[in-house]
């Protein structure tokens, strides 16, 4: 890749990355009140909340691999 697209590009792809890694952490749920959930229903409603975002995070990092890895798209070479 030339270097002149590299530099041309480089704001924009690291404006898009902030914004999908702000955006991550809005889906974990900043406002949820774990220790609610840890006293409902002996700590179901957090058992369900913790496997859901484990899976979040391991989908985020696949994603992220595959996009910005080089595997869907080329890899960016600064």
């Amino acid at each position: 890749m030339p270097a002149s697209i590299v530099t041309e590009t480089k704001a924009s792809i690291g404006a898009i990355r902030t914004l999908w890694f702000s955006l991550a952490f809005v889906s974990i749920g900043i406002e949820t009140r774990l220790g609610d959930l840890l006293t409902l229903e002996d700590g179901r409603p957090f058992a369900a909340f913790t496997l859901a975002q484990g899976f979040n995070v391991v989908w985020t990092l696949l994603v992220a691999w595959l996009v910005f890895g080089g595997v869907l798209l080329p890899a960016l070479v600064f």
